[in-house]
């Protein structure tokens, strides 16, 4: 019955959506593929066999992303250092042919530099500040993981529309907006 639950959320999502998902939920749960699962096998569960691995390719095929990070970082356009870190991270995990699980302060600096032409003041200070916002996880001393948290920032929020929530106009003050009410009082 839960596969067919979970069959009915999934069913008319984008292919790169529903792997998303699911290795979020496998996470999440703290489920991990091994090779023993496998379909043909009925004493295991084939949900667990099914899990994606992102971008995995076959040996001597060429890479299914060559982008570089700096279109990379462009087209995500991130807002905040955080933010960047996270696509940063992201575009290690999933993107480059030279795959890092884990990123370190000097990754970032390198992809500050690279991305936008300069690097950080204290990568350690934008990672641990991104620790705090939830996107990563500490992997070992002055390592760092992007979580499921982080990859939806990157996969699924950035780019943002470039309007904010409020229409993409300036928050207004309270006082601002004391003086907006009391103007259309008085022409009333």
């Amino acid at each position: 019955m839960a596969a067919e639950e979970i069959k009915a959320i999934l069913h008319g999502r984008d292919k790169i959506e529903q792997e998303r998902i699911i290795r979020w939920v496998a996470e999440s749960l703290s489920l991990v593929a091994t090779a023993s699962l496998s379909p043909g096998n009925p004493a295991s569960p084939t949900a667990a066999s099914t899990i994606p691995q992102p971008n995995v390719q076959p040996p001597g095929s060429s890479p299914l992303h060559s982008k570089d990070i700096k279109t990379f970082v462009n087209e995500k356009n991130p807002k905040r250092d955080v933010q960047f870190a996270a696509v940063a991270a992201y575009f290690y995990r999933f993107e480059c042919p030279e795959r890092k699980e884990v990123i370190v302060p000097k990754d970032l600096d390198n992809a500050g530099r690279q991305a936008r032409g300069y690097g950080f003041k204290d990568p350690l200070t934008t990672l641990n500040n991104a620790v705090a916002l939830g996107y990563f996880d500490r992997a070992g001393r002055g390592e760092f993981k992007l979580n499921a948290v982080g990859e939806n920032l990157v996969a699924m929020t950035l780019p943002g529309s470039g309007a904010d929530a409020n229409g993409g106009k300036p928050r207004r003050s309270r006082r601002a907006k004391r003086k907006v009410r009391a103007r259309q009082l008085k022409a009333k």
